[in-house]
């Protein structure tokens, strides 16, 4: 069974990733858990106190997820799709990725979740290179800039076009592009 922090966050993720962080409010969260403001507050006494731990705990589960895509035995741009899939299937869910949730809203964090945020999009674009390293030894990819610059670049666009995808032709779309996307970046 959870405890009751847990699924203080577990509902805090699914609001900001439906809804957004400045819509989101411990009045939503406390409706949604089932207990009062004053427990949540017991918890997280701020807002930017649950923001830091929800980025820090997405680091950690999706970095794995990442990790176990990049890490395992597919071709380099095999594991691309892979990765668009994670967000395709957020989409499909209605939940944006978290790191682009926040990120929309950034210019209203406090400095210290300003500097987790970014650590954590740093740590995914770390991932994510590998894949452009991997693509770069396998010949199987084709870019100019660093594996690092690539993998900012794709994982921008993912994080972009799930945000524009949820608004104008849903997964559908998400996969057209990025199929473009892969296409282009395969020799």
């Amino acid at each position: 069974m959870k405890n009751t922090r847990t699924k203080i966050l577990d509902a805090a993720q699914e609001l900001i990733q439906r809804v957004g962080i400045n819509a989101m409010s411990y009045k939503h969260i406390s409706d949604t858990v089932g207990i009062r403001k004053a427990s949540i507050h017991h918890h997280f006494p701020k807002k930017e106190n649950l923001v830091d731990e929800l980025l820090e705990r997405c680091q950690i589960s999706y970095g794995v997820y990442y990790s176990d895509i990049v890490n395992g035995s597919d071709s380099a741009p095999e594991k691309l799709r892979k990765l668009a899939t994670v967000f395709a299937n957020g989409l499909s869910n209605q939940k944006l990725c978290l790191v682009g949730s926040i990120s929309t809203d950034s210019n209203t964090l406090q400095d210290h979740s300003c500097k987790i945020l970014e650590q954590s999009i740093h740590n995914t674009v770390t991932i994510f290179s590998t894949v452009f390293v991997q693509g770069k030894e396998e010949h199987a990819l084709v870019f100019n800039e660093t594996a690092e610059d690539a993998a900012f670049a794709f994982f921008s666009f993912l994080v972009g076009t799930q945000i524009v995808a949820r608004s104008c032709g849903g997964v559908e779309a998400f996969h057209k592009a990025a199929e473009v996307i892969i296409g282009a970046l395969e020799k």
